[in-house]
């Protein structure tokens, strides 16, 4: 009798250690693919800005393994800035933000543009160089256009005004010690806005 108590014991410590096993498991992925709220950028926004409240929103994922490179719900990122230019739709790093501001703050600067100087492709959360030309006239010697900002985050256009050959309100993200050059520019000639390609 003995040797088939133990054989049972056995038995039955094998079946317990199998259904544990099923559990844990079955836990395990319960936690890893259970979804969570993250922030999430609902507008494109520019590196070295001021995050605003109307800037994001949330979505429920799951992201696995990798949550915690991202910012959940438990934390705001409101008031925080970004160190890099972050798509509308993009789940937001940990470290695409941070509290502290950037040694230079960027500012937003409205410019009016000839519906001619700027390409009709560009959108909202693209790059533009902005370059200043200057019309030739009455047999003035030519000047050679020259770069203002290389690589300007785009934050709206306004094409109101663009029909029949009109003006294009074009609205940039300008580091702060650059928007008294770009301001300049616009009253010694006009300025084109060419798309960067990445």
């Amino acid at each position: 009798m003995a040797p088939k108590k133990k054989r049972n014991a056995r038995l039955t410590i094998s079946v317990a250690l199998f259904i544990a096993a099923l559990v844990a498991s079955f836990l395990m992925s319960y936690v890893a693919n259970k979804d969570e709220k993250y922030w999430v950028a609902l507008l494109p926004i520019a590196a070295g800005t001021q995050i605003q409240q109307s800037d994001l929103g949330f979505v429920n994922v799951s992201l696995g393994s990798s949550w915690d490179r991202y910012i959940s719900s438990k934390f705001t990122p409101i008031g925080a800035y970004s160190h890099r230019a972050i798509a509308a739709g993009e789940i937001l790093f940990s470290d695409s933000i941070s509290t502290k501001a950037l040694s230079t703050l960027n500012e937003q600067v409205s410019v009016s543009v000839r519906a001619v100087d700027i390409p009709q492709q560009v959108g909202i959360g693209e790059s533009v160089s902005i370059f200043q030309v200057h019309d030739q006239k009455n047999g003035e010697k030519s000047i050679e256009p020259s770069l203002i900002l290389r690589d300007a985050f785009v934050v709206s256009i306004d094409r109101k005004g663009s029909n029949f050959g009109g003006e294009t309100a074009l609205t940039i993200s300008v580091r702060h010690e650059l928007v008294s050059e770009l301001l300049a520019a616009t009253t010694r000639g006009r300025l084109v806005a060419v798309r960067t390609h990445e």
